[in-house]
């Protein structure tokens, strides 16, 4: 969840005593200030990746396949 301007000003003012600048901005941008910058799960990231290398596996087979048969094609041909 994304906090608004008001929201992270007051949490930031808060910790600058306990924390210091440095810290409290480090831990600051731990926190997405838009919901664009959602934080991503490791289990959803590899969810993702496993369909990607899925989807590139069976296109690099489909493509293999293709070609085989073209060569096969030439060579019935010539």
């Amino acid at each position: 969840m994304a906090l608004d301007a008001a929201r992270r000003s007051s949490i930031y003012q808060k910790l600058v005593p306990v924390l210091g600048e440095q810290d409290a901005n480090a831990l600051m941008t731990e926190f997405p200030s838009v919901e664009a910058d959602e934080l991503v799960t490791k289990q959803f990231l590899r969810a993702e990746l496993a369909t990607l290398e899925t989807r590139l596996t069976l296109r690099m087979g489909a493509m293999f396949m293709a070609s085989t048969s073209l060569l096969a094609l030439i060579r019935f041909f010539s």
